[in-house]
């Protein structure tokens, strides 16, 4: 479990375009395994690390403030409601998550431990880059995000825009979904999964 999850925030936060691309040429099907005929992505939540560094702090915090300030416990309700909070995340965020997608089928599953949460087309689940100005600079990084799932980061901020818009295209090839610019509307969007009225309206012209 800590090395799926510092796997997980090493990924958010450093994985370069280069170890992208190790990543993708080791597992075409990153960061999804195939089991039978499907594809399937196990992972935990960030609310468990984020939980339980509340607690961590909230603990630390508590002990020296009683220890240095006897006399006066006023803030000690805060410190209870902070680990409070963290126990809460921390307990949301153990149950392993399943995303399944299922080309045969068009659809792809998400369940929190062993229970189905939602069920959905596989034109409602995407690659996307995502873009955010950090000075006069345009840092970008690839996303796998979708209806009703966690978001997840695929690749840390990088100025490569070209060399994530491959890793992103191959990704969403190799997955079989659709894939989106960082840009609303744009030529760069490839979408192989139309809604299922847009698809009915294009069969019927």
């Amino acid at each position: 479990m800590p090395t799926t999850l510092i796997s997980k925030y090493r990924d958010k936060l450093f994985v370069t375009n280069q170890a992208l691309t190790l990543k993708i040429l080791k597992n075409p099907l990153f960061p999804f395994v195939q089991k039978d005929n499907v594809y399937v992505y196990e992972y935990l939540h960030d609310h468990l690390v984020k939980g339980a560094l509340l607690f961590l702090a909230s603990a630390i915090c508590m002990a020296v403030y009683t220890k240095v300030l006897v006399s006066s416990h006023s803030f000690i309700t805060f410190f209870l409601f902070s680990m409070g909070v963290s126990i809460w995340l921390i307990c949301s965020g153990s149950f392993r998550r399943r995303l399944v997608l299922d080309p045969d089928k068009g659809e792809y599953r998400f369940y929190v431990h062993t229970h189905l949460r939602h069920r959905g087309p596989l034109n409602q689940i995407y690659i996307r880059i995502t873009a955010q100005k950090s000075g006069q600079k345009l840092m970008f990084r690839l996303i796998l995000n979708g209806y009703k799932i966690d978001c997840h980061t695929l690749c840390g901020f990088s100025e490569k825009y070209r060399l994530l818009e491959c890793q992103g295209r191959t990704i969403a090839s190799n997955l079989k979904l659709n894939y989106f610019d960082y840009l609303d509307t744009s030529k760069r969007h490839c979408v192989i999964h139309l809604p299922p009225n847009a698809d009915a309206t294009d069969k019927a012209v």
